[in-house]
């Protein structure tokens, strides 16, 4: 029976790969794309359903990274770092492709387009099922950037300042969003209550 690991342990073992790979190792550097590709694949069709271009760019990144290893820190977590360059690279190429234009950077940012699903969730039974959807409309329902910031730190496990390097926004902006992601959702936990207790939960 294969053991699946939890998401520290897929870190750590991450972060060996990126040392091992900083010190020239190709193999580990091999390694590295496989436990990595999923994770910026899917993080990178929220923004764009071009795939080909999509694969191109983390292609790109990987290619840098190897090329700048010599240079880059130590001490940088690769799983921000590597989303960090995604996006930054994906932004970039779309740009130059003329798909989205706009002299104000925030907006020229693409739009980050995730549809939470209860499938992450832990059900129990088909209340908790109902309950789970009830929940994901509302995450749903968030801002692009306030959807972004949820789905990095829940979803993906990264910390704040890690998510403010990926979002290229400063730490303090990524709480913010997370505070107002929460607070808007508070606004509309009644309906929720109101949902269960309907059901006879």
């Amino acid at each position: 029976m294969k053991v699946l690991k939890t998401n520290c342990q897929l870190e750590e073992e991450e972060i060996r790969l990126w040392h091992k790979m900083l010190e020239g190792n190709s193999t580990c550097f091999e390694q590295l794309i496989n436990s990595t590709y999923n994770l910026l694949f899917q993080y990178g069709c929220r923004f764009s359903t071009d795939r080909e271009m999509l694969k191109d760019c983390i292609q790109d990144v990987f290619l840098e990274i190897w090329e700048k290893r010599n240079i880059l820190n130590r001490q940088i977590p690769p799983r921000a770092y590597l989303l960090a360059s995604l996006r930054r690279r994906m932004h970039r190429v779309m740009q130059q492709n003329r798909l989205h234009i706009s002299e104000d950077l925030e907006r020229s940012i693409p739009d980050f387009n995730v549809e939470f699903s209860a499938e992450h969730l832990f059900i129990q039974s088909e209340q908790d099922q109902q309950l789970a959807q009830r929940i994901t409309i509302l995450l749903n329902e968030l801002p692009k950037r306030q959807q972004e910031a949820v789905y990095l730190r829940f979803f993906n496990d990264l910390e704040r300042d890690e998510i403010a390097d990926i979002m290229d926004i400063h730490p303090q902006s990524v709480s913010n969003l997370l505070q107002s992601a929460f607070r808007s959702i508070k606004l509309q936990w009644k309906t929720i209550v109101c949902f269960i207790y309907m059901l006879g939960i």
